[in-house]
């Protein structure tokens, strides 16, 4: 069987008890180092991803027909996660994968924010830069829109260069539950001239 383990945004206490429980009784756990620090597991069980994700995994679970393999996705593999990876390259089929739901970095920003999610739009940017239009057309419309950006600096540039006002408030949390997160209110104008890391969720009311 193959578990996708959602493991949460990345600070261990927001595991959940039926991923921590899956992890333990597999007998390969693959996924980034910083994922594999969140468990305790046996150096022999574990398999470190490089950039060659999907190559790999394919190698792994072609290899591994008759094991438990655990393959750790960041927050939930639902959204912007590793499910849709390994349906749409054919890693596994979805009648021998079996999905653990985790806590995404989008519900521990409304947390943060005291906002109810529900009503917002929730759309990512990772790897998808045709959403960015979608994402121009929902602020232009004064829609509330939750997002994972792909490139901060560009997204919010594209946004600026196709009409949106420089001065248009903007929400960034960045390294949520990590021991740097931070969260900045701030216009579009100003986000251009911070470096942020790669881990946000940005809110536009």
């Amino acid at each position: 069987m193959i578990y996708i383990v959602g493991i949460g945004p990345g600070d261990k206490k927001y595991l959940t008890l039926n991923a921590i429980e899956i992890v333990e009784n597999s007998d390969i756990v693959v996924g980034s180092s910083r994922a594999l620090k969140l468990f305790d597991i046996e150096e022999n069980k574990k398999y470190i991803l490089t950039k060659n994700l999907v190559r790999e995994l394919k190698n792994i679970v072609r290899s591994n027909k008759d094991k438990n393999i655990a393959i750790l996705s960041t927050g939930d593999p639902c959204f912007s996660g590793l499910l849709k990876t390994v349906l749409k390259y054919n890693i596994a089929k979805k009648e021998d994968i079996s999905v653990i739901s985790g806590i995404s970095s989008v519900q521990i920003a409304a947390s943060r924010l005291k906002i109810s999610w529900e009503d917002y739009h929730i759309l990512t940017l990772h790897g998808k830069e045709e959403n960015r239009k979608i994402l121009l057309n929902l602020i232009k419309n004064n829609e509330k829109v939750i997002f994972l950006p792909n490139n901060l600096k560009e997204d919010v540039k594209y946004l600026i260069d196709n009409g949106i006002s420089p001065n248009k408030k903007i929400i960034v949390c960045e390294n949520l539950t990590y021991k740097n997160e931070r969260i900045i209110y701030d216009e579009l104008k100003n986000i251009i001239n911070i470096d942020f890391s790669y881990l946000c969720v940005c809110v536009v009311k």
